[in-house]
């Protein structure tokens, strides 16, 4: 007698779920950031040019400020000795990019990480306590937005003096707001929530509900934030190093690079658009690559939602 059992392998399978589905937390987001082709070769980019400048005490083949006004050293054309030319001076154009590169990333990236520091320990008094705490605080805030930000660094730059150390001061002051406004709202959000009140009921501390439940809610639109941040210091920057109210010689940045190429601009091109190009494109990878986080992150979680 022939078995009506179905078989096996004649049983329909169900559907298996998309990769992205099926991974969690930062992984997930990974995942999606790597679809995102622009995103990645950017971020690749930004690598390779932190590396260039991390490393360009090693890299560089000659000294950024080894002067050789011999002749035919000055406005010397590429060569295996020289791979970008020399400057005016006879000095060798691809270390003082290197060296310039590593100066403006590490400035803008101070600027940034103090102003992320400052901007989100307001933030959570200006969200969690509220009253009279969070009016004074966003009222600072919205004081320091009403002026143009250019405008605000030149003026910090301008009553602290000139130099690399003040500019980040006043880059970091002039970005604190912007943290400050994002990191109120994802408190402001998050704190009502089921599970804070329910932290609060048992007798949570505030230290714990903060760091516990709030703080992992305000990474990512922090991330992203941040990274936006970063291309627009490094056009801030390069800005304040082309008037001269940043680095000052021997050091070098991309910035004041820019300034000595328009300073001999009938002699040669090569020295304005090589740094401005530099200044460019990070400027664009920083944003594509937030861009791109905030895609794979997702509104939803970037807006403090689970």
């Amino acid at each position: 007698m022939t078995s009506v059992a179905p078989r096996l392998d004649s049983l329909t399978t169900l559907p298996t779920l998309p990769k992205a589905a099926q991974l969690h937390g930062w992984r997930r987001t990974w995942y999606r950031f790597r679809q995102r082709k622009s995103a990645v070769v950017a971020l690749g980019f930004v690598l390779l040019m932190a590396l260039v400048g991390i490393f360009a005490p090693v890299l560089a083949p000659h000294d950024p400020a080894e002067q050789n006004t011999g002749a035919g050293q000055r406005f010397a054309s590429s060569s295996a000795e020289h791979w970008l030319g020399t400057d005016h001076l006879g000095r060798d154009v691809t270390s003082r990019m290197m060296f310039g590169l590593r100066t403006s990333l590490l400035a803008c990236l101070m600027a940034v990480v103090i102003a992320v520091t400052a901007g989100f320990i307001i933030g959570v008094l200006s969200g969690y306590l509220g009253g009279v705490v969070d009016s004074l605080l966003m009222r600072l805030a919205d004081g320091i937005l009403s002026i143009p930000g250019l405008l605000m660094v030149m003026s910090i730059v301008g009553i602290l003096g000139p130099g690399l150390r003040n500019a980040m001061i006043g880059l970091a002051i002039v970005f604190t707001p912007v943290f400050a406004r994002l990191v109120r709202g994802q408190v402001l959000s998050t704190k009502e929530d089921v599970y804070v009140e329910a932290a609060r009921v048992m007798g949570a501390k505030d230290s714990r509900i903060v760091f516990r439940h709030i703080v992992p809610n305000s990474i990512a639109p922090i991330i992203v934030q941040a990274l936006m941040t970063m291309g627009l210091a490094l056009l801030v920057e390069g800005t304040l190093a082309y008037l001269g109210l940043s680095v000052k010689p021997p050091k070098t940045s991309l910035g004041s690079l820019l300034q000595q190429g328009f300073a001999f601009k009938e002699r040669s091109q090569r020295m304005i658009w090589l740094p401005g190009l530099a200044i460019t494109s990070l400027s664009w990878a920083f944003n594509v690559i937030a861009d791109g986080l905030r895609d794979a992150i997702g509104r939803q979680e970037i807006g403090g939602g689970a």
